[in-house]
């Protein structure tokens, strides 16, 4: 049988021990939602840096530099050209072949500016109806110092040796020596003939055959104006 102090003194321990986890429970409880809502602000805010990163993102332009091209160094040289032309003289259908290149081994031309160039030489080659060759020679600014003794015979370079026209018994051929430089209008223009006994005659360009003497000649036509002009 159970003593009536010691029932009493059970339920209390009980109702204290109930009371306990209750508070327990309700703190733990509490301590829960806490770190729970502070996990889901971290997690908000997170969400929000990533969109502002992204959006930031989408509105940025990328553009992808192009590598610069190589600047060639060295001598520069003009581009090679090859020029055909059938003429009649003297009775028949000749051919006359003009080629220009750059030769490494001729002394180094430069322009108005210092640039460096490879000199050129040109090579005519005249050849008959029947095929047979009338004429074949390869030419350099040297053979023609006669008619540049100035600073463009010295430093410039051979470019431009192209057929002008059919006058009388002779073939002419425009030449000039000066600057190397494509866009340049600096040289010394000159006239080429050749006559049927293969005897060759230059002169000055200045010194037409009409007009006034102090008229200039024009710059002999490149291959590209030539076949403009004939509708190639």
């Amino acid at each position: 049988m159970a003593f009536p102090h010691c029932m009493n003194f059970e339920r209390e321990h009980l109702l204290h021990s109930k009371k306990l986890c209750t508070f327990v429970l309700s703190n733990y409880t509490f301590i829960m939602a806490k770190n729970l809502i502070t996990i889901l602000i971290v997690a908000l805010a997170l969400c929000s840096m990533a969109a502002c990163k992204k959006e930031k993102k989408s509105n940025d332009i990328i553009t992808k530099i192009a590598p610069r091209p190589k600047v060639p160094t060295g001598p520069k040289s003009l581009s090679d050209f090859k020029y055909e032309k059938k003429v009649e003289w003297v009775g028949g259908i000749y051919t006359i072949t003009i080629r220009r290149y750059a030769d490494k081994d001729l002394e180094l031309s430069e322009d108005e500016d210092g640039r460096k160039y490879y000199d050129n030489k040109v090579q005519l080659t005249i050849k008959r109806p029947d095929g047979t060759t009338f004429y074949d020679r390869t030419f350099t600014k040297n053979d023609f110092k006669e008619f540049t003794n100035n600073d463009y015979g010295e430093h410039g370079s051979l470019v431009g040796f192209m057929f002008d026209h059919v006058e009388g018994d002779a073939l002419r051929f425009g030449v000039s020596v000066g600057s190397p430089d494509p866009n340049s209008d600096e040289y010394v223009p000159m006239n080429f003939f050749i006559d049927k006994s293969c005897h060759i005659r230059i002169t000055n360009a200045t010194e037409l055959d009409t007009g006034s003497d102090q008229e200039k000649a024009e710059k002999p036509k490149t291959e590209e104006e030539l076949s403009e002009e004939e509708g190639v």
